[in-house]
């Protein structure tokens, strides 16, 4: 269980590609952890505590023009500072509809505070930082987070360095506070973790017996006649929920006249042989339960897995690295939400009125 967290972190800090290609490989596994159920969630997107407060820097040049949006015990932070954040946390996540952009910025709001809340916890217990490693971290931002290479042997931008060293106080408060909570996941609750989550981990899916209820619709169907299948596709799916004969409902409704006769049935299909989203579904399906609903060649479809074969797992031995890194991130987030509910109690947070047509803070 050997993890390495500062390579972790310097993932985090240093390269918002690397950060978003990490975050997608284990949100399942987060956001599915029996161990300490709603904690750990520190904001609206799924991003842990590095991504949210290391690897997205405040790097806006100082405008006096710059509306100040909320203050966090007289500390301002900027309109353009959150439009700033939000731009690359909308990247990191590949937000790209207006519900999720007015998340993003809402979520970056408070991403700043809480950020402001750590730094000023650090300065309080006298948290320091050399400046010859402040200075070292700040040239590998430069080159590996996106920033100008600087010129050898020159002193990286004031800017850079004040933020950085913001970083990497944080980083080293919260490693202290991470050794006195012990939250280094244990072999006890990384196996209870597997076994708990064994379809997490399948090695080779082998092959899946599916069946399917259709509803057909029209070429180019009118809106009503849409609305119309979708309201009979689900309300039978609805009743497939509940139905212990799902053969019996298939035949009895299903509009595709090859598999109907049959309950439904459409035979094995191993990976590839499936269109690439109902193929997704159904090898994320157990067997005996039913997909989401979707639109296919036919019209309105939902499936269910009737069975299983061929599949293999990984051992818990070949598990335990992942599941480890993952826990001890849930666990991390954990003690940084509660640390963080501690700071908002005592700090002094004052919204500010937004000029027009600029973005509305969070909360206030």
């Amino acid at each position: 269980m050997n993890i390495s967290r500062n390579a972790r972190i310097r993932l985090a800090a240093f390269s918002a590609l690397i950060v978003a290609a990490a975050f997608s490989i284990a949100p399942r596994l987060r956001a599915e952890s029996l161990l300490q159920p709603g904690a750990g969630t520190l904001g609206q997107a799924d991003l842990n505590w590095q991504q949210r407060f290391l690897g997205i820097l405040p790097l806006v040049k100082p405008d006096p023009k710059d509306p100040v949006v909320v203050t966090v015990d007289g500390h301002p932070i900027t309109a353009a500072e959150i439009t700033d954040y939000a731009h690359t946390e909308r990247q990191m996540i590949n937000a790209t509809s207006t519900e999720e952009t007015k998340a993003v910025y809402k979520d970056a709001t408070e991403n700043l505070i809480n950020r402001q809340l750590l730094i000023d916890e650090a300065e309080r217990r006298k948290i320091q930082i050399p400046d010859p490693e402040v200075a070292e971290r700040a040239r590998e931002f430069n080159v590996t987070g996106g920033g100008s290479a600087p010129i050898p042997g020159s002193a990286p931008d004031p800017q850079l360095m004040a933020a950085v060293r913001g970083s990497m106080m944080i980083e080293k408060m919260l490693d202290d506070e991470f050794r006195a909570q012990k939250v280094r996941p244990t072999p006890a609750q990384i196996k209870d973790y597997y076994d708990q989550h064994r379809d997490l981990f399948i090695k080779d899916p082998g092959e899946v017996r599916i069946s399917h209820i259709a509803v057909k619709l029209p070429d180019n169907p009118t809106d009503a006649q849409k609305a119309a299948a979708h309201a009979k596709i689900l309300k039978l799916y609805k009743e497939a929920q509940h139905s212990k004969d799902f053969a019996a409902l298939a035949k009895a409704n299903s509009e595709d006249s090859q598999s109907a006769p049959k309950g439904g049935d459409l035979g094995y299909f191993h990976p590839g042989q499936l269109p690439p989203i109902v193929e997704k579904q159904v090898f994320a399906t157990p067997a005996g339960h039913l997909t989401e609903i979707f639109e296919s060649n036919l019209g309105f479809s939902f499936i269910k897995v009737t069975e299983r074969r061929g599949e293999t797992f990984a051992t818990l031995k070949e598990a335990t690295p992942k599941i480890a890194m993952v826990l001890l991130d849930y666990n991390e987030d954990a003690v940084v939400k509660k640390m963080l509910e501690h700071l908002a109690r005592k700090a002094k947070i004052e919204f500010h009125k937004p000029p027009s047509g600029a973005n509305p803070p969070a909360g206030g």
